[in-house]
């Protein structure tokens, strides 16, 4: 895979330069500025970050924090921000749709070296006490990511996952530019080429964008061809939007974190949702990216059919938290760009 060689040029150097500032902080998140620009949003890298060790990430912390997402009365996602799953499934299932009730959650947490579970708490930036150093560490990316990625960004997310020893995390896809950070324990993540059309083909990822979240097949057959990274804490990789992956967790509990960028819905997911009408329709849709005028028509096309079909809420998703947090960000780099 063509991002072997990245997996090899380990971009663990703390020592960002910026030779237009004063002395600053050392980075909650750092990375070799070359092997970033060059491959952002398109293959693995991996990353170093200072977030193990953290008070904030100790369990007992956890177990607060687990409190105070599950009694939010106004959480991002319609039935909750905090999952807890029981069971042992292996990295060619499908993850598991059902959850323990979300008042489980926080005594989860307090038992999981022994529940075989897996708890994702969503949106902690949400939480006061997390928000500034989570906030510095999207900050961090964003000076290595460059001014020209602002205008992308439609929000910001941090998801907390912590793991009981051993489970597998299922293979999937996700919609967000992610880094995943591992903050204790050891966990193996296998990470799949999605220019890979063998392994990844386009209608799996238009399915996925369109009607299904769990449209990605594992293809045991392609399983020698992932990119496979031992994280230990302090390390972590990016998962580019539409990377495939499966995770096994080592013989400690495991908490980690994806810092998460949601890109405006016209960069991906209108096209892809476009590219499904018509491969249903007997075409072969040009994937996104690859052509800017099939894509601006694409995604300007899907924003009419919903529109007629009344599919865009009256209300933006969550759009004042979203909009707070943006401003506070990008004000915060203001300085560093």
């Amino acid at each position: 895979m063509a991002s072997t060689t990245v997996a090899k040029d380990r971009g663990t150097d703390s020592s960002i330069s910026r030779p237009h500032l004063p002395a600053t902080p050392e980075p909650m998140i750092s990375c070799d500025e070359r092997i970033f620009r060059e491959n952002f949003n398109r293959v693995p890298f991996e990353v170093a970050h200072r977030f193990s060790g953290h008070p904030l990430f100790e369990l007992s912390s956890l177990v607060e924090l687990a409190a105070e997402i599950t009694s939010r009365n106004d959480p991002h996602r319609p039935h909750g921000d905090a999952y807890c799953l029981i069971g042992t499934p292996e990295h060619g299932d499908k993850a598991l749709e059902s959850s323990k009730p979300i008042r489980a959650v926080a005594e989860t947490i307090e038992a999981i070296q022994n529940a075989n579970g897996w708890i994702m708490l969503n949106h902690v930036e949400r939480n006061p006490a997390y928000q500034k150093v989570l906030e510095d560490g999207i900050a961090d990316v964003l000076q290595l990511a460059g001014r020209q990625v602002k205008n992308k960004i439609k929000w910001f997310e941090a998801i907390l996952f912590v793991t009981s020893p051993g489970r597998a995390t299922p293979y999937h896809v996700d919609r967000e530019c992610a880094w995943l950070l591992q903050i204790r324990g050891d966990k193996q993540i296998h990470l799949f080429n999605r220019a890979d059309k063998e392994a990844v083909p386009d209608e799996e990822l238009e399915r996925f964008w369109a009607v299904d979240n769990q449209a990605g097949v594992y293809k045991p057959q392609f399983e020698s061809r992932a990119l496979v990274y031992n994280l230990r804490p302090g390390t972590g990789v990016h998962l580019p939007v539409n990377t495939p992956h499966w995770l096994r967790n080592g013989d400690d509990i495991s908490i980690s974190m994806n810092l998460n960028f949601v890109f405006h819905d016209s960069l991906w997911g209108n096209i892809y949702k476009a590219n499904h009408i018509l491969r249903k329709r007997g075409l072969h849709p040009t994937p996104p990216g690859q052509n800017a005028l099939k894509d601006g028509v694409k995604g300007a096309a899907w924003s009419a059919v919903q529109r007629v079909n009344g599919l865009i809420k009256s209300r933006p998703y969550q759009p004042q938290i979203a909009k707070e947090q943006n401003e506070r960000i990008f004000k915060l780099m203001e300085g560093r760009w």
